[in-house]
Parts: structure tokens; sequence; C-alpha cells
């Protein structure tokens, strides 16, 4: 397939993807822009993402287990850098060198924890001492880049071991299992500190794992899943609606959420996300042009967003409300194409040996590092 994809390409699921991204972008552009009350519930966007990526990586992997009856770790994991690397780098680079100015603010343990996909256990590890420094610093949203990339980590640790089992879907689904069950135990025994529960990679993995057993579902099931398209449609729908009902109206943070609510929020983005397979309204709704541009922006999007809000303030600005919101939204959209464009997309299409790839990563992270560590505070 073209790209060395080893699924189907779904549109759909770039319309879902711009649906979250567009609800974080408005929560953070109306916190900074004297909006608190707009948007509220925003921030679950980063659910859809961990859903969306869990269903996505297993879909992957399973495919090409089924295909070559092995996982190709170089190649995987060169895809994952070619995607994630380059476009976090340079952003990561920009806040170091903007931090050297009176812009923005970042430390040199923000941006190592950014660079090294730690930021989560960064923020955990501050306490509430320097929570407003690391959580709204300029880096604070590669929180959940990083419990991404950890989970990915064990998700192919477990593919790989199950690979090799006599039953390797029914066994991956017992894991999968296991792991949300666990994930929604430990967010009500492990702390009762709200930031541990909110950006702990063990509370947080019920979301991926929960997009993982949709997968395999998908996998097992497609041809009743066909057959019972309007069903499944008409409930994606709902879904979505429900999630988008959630980002206006839902509190940041409450106690249902952290207490097992994210997987809740799970089972509504799995949904969706089978909505959109369904290929029926929902599908169609989610596979306009636009949307799908501004999903295959999300990653960028996401990037760059946090860091342009902190720097377009009121006081920089003379706006605030609603045309600061535009302002900053608009800007966002403007320089994610860009990253896109002259960083992201040329970075996939790369195609260098598993080696080269993983030597340049750790050398440019090493680099980030000493930059960060010699000019930041």
């Amino acid at each position: 397939m073209e790209g060395g994809r080893t699924i189907d390409y779904e549109p759909g699921l770039d319309g879902l993807r711009a649906v979250s991204v567009i609800g974080v972008l408005l929560f953070h552009a109306c916190a900074t822009s004297s909006l608190e009350g707009w948007v509220r519930g925003g921030n679950l966007g980063v659910s859809v993402f961990f859903t969306l990526s869990g269903f996505l990586i297993t879909s992957i992997l399973v495919a090409e287990h089924q295909r070559a009856g092995r996982i190709d770790l170089g190649r995987f994991w060169t895809r994952r850098i070619r995607r994630l690397v380059p476009a976090s780098f340079a952003v990561i680079v920009a806040v170091i060198a903007l931090s050297n100015t009176s812009l923005l603010a970042a430390r040199s343990t923000d941006a190592i924890a950014a660079t090294w996909s730690v930021t989560n256990w960064h923020v955990i590890a501050g306490g509430d001492d320097r929570l407003l420094q690391t959580i709204v610093g300029p880096l604070g949203p590669t929180w959940s880049l990083a419990v991404e990339e950890q989970l990915y980590v064990l998700l192919v640790v477990a593919v790989v071991a199950i690979g090799r089992s006599n039953a390797p879907r029914r066994n991956l689904a017992v894991v999968f299992s296991i792991v949300v069950t666990t994930s929604v135990v430990l967010a009500n025994t492990v702390s009762s500190w709200s930031p541990r529960l909110e950006f702990g990679t063990d509370v947080r993995a019920a979301e991926v794992a929960i997009g993982g057993l949709l997968a395999l579902g998908v996998t097992r099931w497609r041809a009743q899943l066909h057959a019972r398209a309007s069903l499944v449609d008409l409930s994606g729908a709902a879904a979505v609606a429900i999630l988008l009902g959630l980002f206006l109206a839902a509190d940041y943070s409450p106690p249902w959420l952290l207490h097992g609510g994210f997987s809740v929020v799970a089972l509504v983005s799995g949904t969706a996300i089978a909505g959109v397979l369904a290929h029926g309204h929902c599908h169609r709704l989610l596979a306009a042009r636009p949307m799908v541009a501004v999903g295959r922006w999300s990653y960028a999007i996401y990037l760059v967003h946090w860091p342009l809000f902190l720097v377009l303030t009121p006081e920089r600005t003379g706006l605030d409300g609603v045309a600061l919101v535009v302002g900053k939204c608009t800007l966002a959209l403007v320089v994610a194409v860009v990253l896109h464009l002259g960083v992201e997309r040329p970075a996939r299409r790369l195609d260098v040996p598993a080696r080269t790839a993983i030597i340049a990563w750790l050398g440019a992270a090493v680099a980030i590092t000493v930059v960060a560590a010699t000019t930041l505070g």
C-alpha cells in the first residue's frame, strides 16, 4: 500500500481527529482569553486521541502479524520516529530559543522531559509546588504525547510476545481487558491527587486499551459490522454528539472523570470510531475535506498551539475575549500548517534504515538535552 500502509486509510478518522484537536484548541484558547467557562471540557479531546491511537496502532500491528507472521520492529519504530519526532523536536527547539527571551519561560527540566517523552511523570514528580510551572509551562501539553509513546512501547511488547501464542488475538484481548480493569482500579486507589490521576500512564492506559479492543473486534467481526451498518452509523453519530456535548459542558477533571470516567469517554470514542467504519452519514460528515485537512494537521496543531497561546497574551496583543480566541486559533492553524508542510510531511516521506533513524533520534535528543541544560534555568 502507498506509504507503507498496513491498513486502509479512513478519512473519517482524520475528521474525528479534527473534532478532538478543535476541542483542545478552544479549551486552551478560551482559558487564556478571559473565557474560562467556555468549552470547559475540551481537554477531553486528548482522551479521544488516546483511544484512536490504541485502535490504529493495534490495527497496524495485528494486520502486519497476520500478513507476515511477525512484527518488523525496526520498520515500526522507524515509522513512529518519522511520524512524531521531527515536528516535536522542532517545537521543543523553538520553545528553548523563545525561553531565552522574555516571550516564554520553559525551564531546562521541562525541555528535557519533553525531549525524552516523560513530561507526564515530570509533572507528577514536580508536585503542587511546581504544578503551574510544569503543566502550564510552554511544553506542558506534551504530557499526553509522553503517555502515548510510553504505551506504544508496552503495546508493541505485548503484541510481539502474545503473537507467539496459539491464540494471539484472544490472548491480546484478555491482556487489554486486564489493562482496562487494572487502570480503573488504580484510578480509584493509587492516589487522591488530581494530577496523578490525570497524567499517570497507568491510570490513562485504559483509554488506549479500549481502542485496542475495538481494533480486535473490528478484525474479528467486520462482516457483522457491515451487516448492521445503519445501527452502527447511528450510534457513531450519537457518540460524536455526546463528545461535542462533553467538550462544551463537562467541567475540567471532575471526580467522576478521574476515578474511571476516562474509560467511559473511551467507550464513547470507540463508538464514534466504529460509526466512521460503517461508512454511513457519520463517516461522510467527518470525511468532509475541511475536517480531513484539520485532522491531518492535528499533530502539528497540538504541538504549536500552547506555546503560541502563552506568547499571545492580552497585554501583548491588546485583545481579549472572543477576538483573542479567534486570533490565537488562526495563528495556531497557520503555524501548524507551516510545520506540517515544512517538517512533518517531508519527514514522514523519508526512506531511511531503522538504525539510521534511531541513531538520528538519539543524537538529536542528546543535543537538545545539552542545549536545554546549558541555556535554560
